[in-house]
């Protein structure tokens, strides 16, 4: 769910916080994308894809697309997945899984918590494949993402739930996708507080508000009242004390304090100790994994492999011929699996930020993963 209507409060009360950029604005950026959300959207895009063992193969067939077009635009994507989620959030799951159970679709439930290991170990390896990083986190995928952009490791996180920005992603962008002319929305969070002259405690305060995954939210306290008055009040207690409890009534088992601590102190990786490197795709490996394991049309996957490689820059000189192995095989380079020279690096230190463009954002949610050349 992460934070209801908090993206149409941001719009209507502090717009000049939001921006409407084309994604090749951000080459050379580094940019945490949570590998749960974008799973959860290959898997429920249709039509499905089924391999010839009815397996759903659709998150690997957007993962793959998705990622390269991310590569040719310049873009150093990163992969957070999530690992256990807070107990506080375990009535929410159960939730889900009910809702779930009942449409007969357990497998496709609203978020890919807990994402079953093969699943995920496919997806791992796939990313291995593609020479792109991935971080395991030690809980929530958007918290371990937001503590990145902090550390000034990536630039922005890459979600559809609003709940990155809580958790103090400084940046976040959504609506990504793998069209040609992708445009995303980019919400800024200083501008955000700024705006709605709140410290981030407030506006952790107002995203409980509004209904968050840890606590239940106040009956009939609709999100323009519950913003003015917090800005009013400064924090929930005080709202609490001016507000008649007959007709705002709290949830059962509210626990503010717990859902306050999630959000201004969540467990998240290390940044310090994590280390991302990016690396040249591996054909080889990419077509003996999807077409020949897991049984993704191979013309498809060397199609879209060569189109990866005729975008890439070419040399100013011939590159040097490949020398053997020790073993006297030598691995086979891109170069050598398509007809085409190899790729230029990215500059490793982010460039200047791109002016702002301010447009009307756009809405709509990303579903290439179905189709049969996601981004053509």
């Amino acid at each position: 769910m992460g934070i209801a209507r908090l993206a149409d409060v941001i719009k209507e009360e502090a717009a000049e916080a939001v921006s409407s950029f084309p994604l090749r604005q951000y080459r050379d950026r580094v940019i945490a994308l949570d590998a749960s959300i974008a799973i959860y959207q290959f898997r429920t895009a249709t039509p499905k894809l089924f391999n010839r063992n009815g397996e759903n193969i659709s998150h690997l067939q957007g993962l793959f697309y998705r990622t390269l077009h991310l590569l040719e635009n310049g873009i150093k994507p990163v992969f957070v997945f999530d690992g256990q989620p807070p107990d506080l959030k375990q009535p929410l799951l159960a939730r889900r899984a009910e809702a779930a159970g009942a449409r007969r679709d357990a497998a496709e439930s609203r978020r890919a918590e807990n994402l079953p290991r093969p699943l995920k170990q496919d997806c791992e390896t796939l990313l291995s494949y593609l020479g792109v990083p991935y971080v395991q986190a030690p809980a929530e995928a958007e918290a371990t993402c937001a503590a990145l952009v902090k550390s000034g490791k990536v630039w922005c996180t890459a979600t559809e739930d609003m709940d990155a920005l809580p958790f103090g992603s400084l940046r976040l962008i959504r609506h990504l996708n793998s069209k040609n002319n992708c445009e995303v929305e980019e919400f800024s969070l200083p501008d955000i507080l700024q705006k709605l002259g709140m410290t981030q405690e407030q506006f952790v305060d107002l995203c409980i508000l509004l209904g968050c995954d840890y606590c239940g939210k106040i009956w009939q306290l609709g999100p323009k009242k519950a913003l003015k008055l917090l800005q009013q009040h400064g924090t929930i207690e005080q709202v609490l004390q001016n507000i008649d409890p007959q007709k705002h009534p709290l949830p059962a088992n509210w626990d503010l304090e717990g859902a306050r601590r999630l959000f201004l102190q969540p467990e998240v990786a290390d940044p310090g100790r994590i280390t991302l490197e990016w690396r040249d795709p591996d054909p080889e490996g990419l077509v003996r994994f999807l077409a020949h394991e897991k049984h993704m049309n191979e013309a498809r996957v060397c199609r879209r492999l060569q189109r990866w490689q005729e975008a890439q820059p070419k040399p100013e000189e011939a590159q040097p011929k490949h020398q053997a192995t020790r073993e006297g095989r030598r691995q086979r380079k891109l170069g050598e699996f398509f007809p085409a020279s190899k790729r230029a690096r990215p500059p490793e230190v982010p460039g200047p930020r791109p002016s702002r463009k301010r447009q009307k954002p756009q809405a709509g949610m990303p579903a290439e993963a179905g189709s049969p050349e996601p981004g053509m």
